[in-house]
């Protein structure tokens, strides 16, 4: 667990996330979660792969879509995604992808956060593959 992590936090995610069928089907693992930080990894499996045999770019884009909601959840509660962008800057390629999403700032009703996304693999230093700027509705309480 991170040192920014709350247990708690993670647990409300994690049982959010197992409503949503894309999410278990999705099958990627919270390694902390709170105070405006999240990281996600997900496993590489066939079913994940675009024809060159990397993570397909829908892959990388929705666990860095899930990681930044999240993220933005920590310091505001229910949110939904308002607007996303997303850079690929190499072939996600490794055995797992990991994403590190930080708030950069929290107002009322938007969260903006920043995401980067690394490609992993076994004996290797994480590379990074992209990075996402992700604007988060605060809904109502």
């Amino acid at each position: 667990m991170r040192s920014y992590s709350d247990p708690s936090t993670v647990a409300r995610l994690e049982a959010n996330a197992k409503v949503a069928g894309f999410n278990r089907w999705f099958d990627f693992d919270c390694l902390g979660a709170g105070n405006g930080e999240v990281e996600l990894t997900l496993e590489m499996r066939d079913e994940l792969t675009q024809h060159h045999g990397f993570f397909h770019g829908g892959c990388v884009t929705s666990l860095a879509d899930t990681a930044c909601a999240w993220a933005a959840s920590t310091v505001a509660g229910d949110v939904v995604t308002a607007s996303s962008t997303l850079h690929f800057l190499r072939p996600a390629d490794g055995d797992r992808i990991r994403v590190h999403a930080t708030v950069i700032r929290a107002g009322k009703r938007t969260v903006t956060v920043d995401g980067k996304v690394f490609s992993e693999k076994a004996d290797e230093a994480p590379k990074l593959c992209a990075t996402t700027l992700v604007s988060v509705a605060v809904l109502a309480r």
